[in-house]
């Protein structure tokens, strides 16, 4: 099988708030000119997307990360927590359900492994959020983070072109 593409799959929820941060960077990557990346935008990982990641020469699947700070430690946690996008190698894993609403990343490698052979290199591209009620808007840091991460995505992108 000839893998051609490069896939960058956007989960999240637009309508809550930070949780809308991995669609807004593939939304952002799928407006420009990629040169080879394919984007996928999505709710939540799916069965049906191991066929397509079968298919791709590599993965990078974006995500919003939680990082609320335990009530009081606010300051402290802030300090310590990711304010930028973080690029983390994956490995397919066969823990959990991949039939459920809560399917992984690497549970997903994993099922598309076993359905199409051997799954492409991936990676997690994670983006910090601390706002996740309903609404539109991400937050001051996550929107920073966001901007921050599509230049990341695009030298990743060129790398595995």
């Amino acid at each position: 099988m000839v893998r051609s593409q490069v896939l960058v799959i956007g989960i999240g929820n637009r309508l809550r708030s930070d949780d809308g941060a991995g669609i807004r960077v593939a939304e952002a990557i799928e407006a420009q000119p990629t040169g080879g990346m394919q984007v996928v935008i999505c709710d939540q990982l799916t069965p049906e997307l191991a066929e397509r990641i079968s298919q791709a020469r590599a993965v990078l699947f974006v995500d919003a990360l939680v990082v609320d700070p335990p009530l009081g430690e606010a300051s402290e946690a802030m300090a310590h927590s990711p304010s930028t996008a973080q690029l983390q190698p994956l490995e397919a894993s066969t823990q959990g359900d991949p039939g459920s609403h809560a399917l992984t990343p690497p549970r997903l490698l994993a099922l598309s492994a076993a359905l199409y052979g051997p799954c492409p290199p991936a990676w997690q591209l994670l983006i910090p959020g601390e706002q996740w009620q309903v609404g539109d808007q991400l937050s001051a840091r996550t929107a920073a983070a966001c901007r921050n991460a599509i230049p990341v995505v695009q030298a990743w992108g060129a790398r595995h072109a």
